[in-house]
C-alpha cells in the first residue's frame, strides 16, 4: 500500500457560541475560504472537508449548532458535546454578553465529556471591529489560561488564515489527545486513575 492509501482520521468538532458571534461565518471561511457575512439559521448544520495536519489525512466534520434559548434544546446540545472530539468556543470582541456565556458553555462541555483535558480553543471574533470592541485581548487571554483553552483572537472577516490557524490548533490539540505516545498517554491514564481512585473513594466514603 502507498502512503496516499493512508487511512484518513476521523474528527468531529463542534462550534459553540451565543447568537451572533460569526460561527456559522466561520465555519464556511473554513471549509470555502470565502467569507459571507449574513447568516439566519434556526438548523444545525455539519460541514465536511479533509485536510493534512502534520502528514496526517484527517477528514473533518464540523457542527455548527443554531443558537436556541428553549429548554429543549439542552438535551440535543448535551448529545452533540457527547459526539464532538474537540470544541471551538466562539465569542464577539464586540458583545460583552457573548464573552460571559463562555464559561457556561465550557463547563457544560467538561460535565458532559466527564474527561480530564477536553481540547478546546476559545476564538475572538470581530477583532477588526476595534472601535465597538467591548472585551480586551488581556480578558480573553485570562479566560482562556482559566478554562485551560488554547486561544486565538481574529476576524473571521478578514482573515482566511487566522481562521484556518485557529482550526488547525484545535484539530491538533485533538490528535495529540488520541496519539498513542507511549509516555503521554501513560502520564494521563495515571493522572485519570488516580483521580477516578480518590472519586470513587469521596463517593463511597462520603467524607
Amino acid at each position: 500500500r502507498s502512503l496516499t492509501s493512508r487511512k484518513m482520521v476521523p474528527l468531529k468538532l463542534l462550534v459553540l457560541g451565543a447568537h451572533n458571534t460569526g460561527k456559522t461565518a466561520l465555519c464556511v471561511r473554513f471549509v470555502t475560504k470565502r467569507f459571507i457575512g449574513e447568516y439566519d439559521r434556526k438548523k444545525d448544520v455539519t460541514y465536511r472537508c479533509s485536510r493534512t495536519v502534520d502528514q496526517e489525512s484527517v477528514d473533518l466534520e464540523i457542527l455548527d449548532v443554531a443558537w436556541k434559548v428553549s429548554s429543549s434544546s439542552a438535551a440535543s446540545l448535551e448529545a452533540s458535546i457527547r459526539w464532538a472530539d474537540g470544541f471551538l468556543l466562539l465569542y464577539s470582541i464586540t458583545q460583552r454578553c457573548s464573552f460571559t456565556e463562555v464559561p457556561r458553555l465550557k463547563t457544560l462541555i467538561d460535565q458532559t465529556k466527564q474527561s480530564l483535558v477536553v481540547p478546546t480553543v476559545l476564538v475572538a471574533n470581530k477583532a477588526d471591529l476595534e472601535i465597538g470592541r467591548e472585551v480586551t485581548t488581556e480578558e480573553g487571554q485570562r479566560l482562556a489560561k482559566d478554562l485551560r483553552c488554547g486561544f486565538r483572537e481574529l476576524s473571521v472577516a478578514e482573515a482566511a488564515l487566522a481562521v484556518e490557524a485557529a482550526v488547525l490548533q484545535l484539530i491538533r490539540l485533538v490528535l495529540d489527545q488520541q496519539r498513542p505516545l507511549p509516555d503521554r498517554r501513560s502520564y494521563m491514564l495515571t493522572v485519570r486513575h488516580a483521580l477516578t481512585k480518590k472519586l470513587t473513594r469521596s463517593k463511597t466514603m462520603q467524607w
